[in-house]
């Protein structure tokens, strides 16, 4: 995926850049640090108590990201029109996700439910035993139970919301992988449709060349038999 302009760092695509580092990698305090270019290879991004590099190796053919010098990822580089335009690895942003989704998927989900269940049949125990016997559980312990309920079950729906959100990205990625799929078997098809096509005009060719000799054989018989019978003619007239 397109990402930004080598040269135009420090520039028009400061926005572009910006945007990608704070989203990917949460470094919020971008949005006010100084961009410079120190050099044809560097671009540095700073304030007073954090610092980003990108480094362009000699090849021009990938950048690596330093913040705050710990190397954090890498980017690729191409040589366009006479412009280094810098892509994002979208094959590897891929597999993070996957690699997310699946860390995701080892969190012990029944430890999960059963929290949240265990704190319904709290909140339905007390519920029951305070309208039956009044005075039974004091408001500070009713309130403490109930509370840890809530934040029980509003902390697992915001964290199978996330997951959730995830498995789509992942789903599609497949979906995308699957219409890949679909387009190249779908070229391979016209391909042999086109080769085959070919190769029948192509074998017509050999058919036609060893007919030419036996349509001269049958012309200069054809000929012969005319003048045969012009002369016999001619006699006939004479006679």
């Amino acid at each position: 995926m397109y990402l930004f302009n080598w040269d135009n760092i420090p520039g028009k695509d400061d926005g572009k850049l910006i945007e990608h580092l704070e989203q990917k990698y949460g470094v919020d305090w971008v949005r006010t640090a100084k961009i410079e270019k120190s050099n044809d290879y560097e671009i540095r991004i700073f304030t007073e108590k954090n610092l980003l590099t990108l480094k362009l190796n000699n090849e021009k053919t990938k950048v690596t990201l330093t913040i705050n010098n710990v190397i954090t990822d890498e980017f690729i580089a191409k040589i366009e029109n006479s412009k280094v335009n810098i892509y994002t690895d979208v094959e590897q942003e891929k597999q993070d996700i996957r690699r997310g989704v699946k860390l995701e998927n080892r969190y012990p989900y029944s430890m999960l439910g059963g929290l949240v269940l265990a704190g319904l049949i709290v909140v339905f125990v007390m519920g029951y035993y305070g309208t039956q016997s009044a005075g039974i559980f004091s408001p500070r312990e009713a309130f403490f139970v109930i509370g840890a309920s809530i934040l029980i079950l509003t902390a697992a729906s915001a964290y199978l919301l996330f997951t959730l959100r995830n498995t789509v990205s992942v789903l599609k990625i497949h979906e995308e992988e699957l219409q890949s799929m679909r387009d190249t078997m779908q070229e391979r098809r016209i391909s042999s449709l086109e080769s085959t096509r070919s190769g029948a005009t192509t074998s017509l060719g050999p058919r036609v060349a060893a007919l030419e000799p036996q349509l001269a054989t049958l012309e200069t018989r054809v000929t012969s038999l005319e003048q045969k019978g012009v002369s016999q003619l001619g006699r006939k007239s004479g006679g």
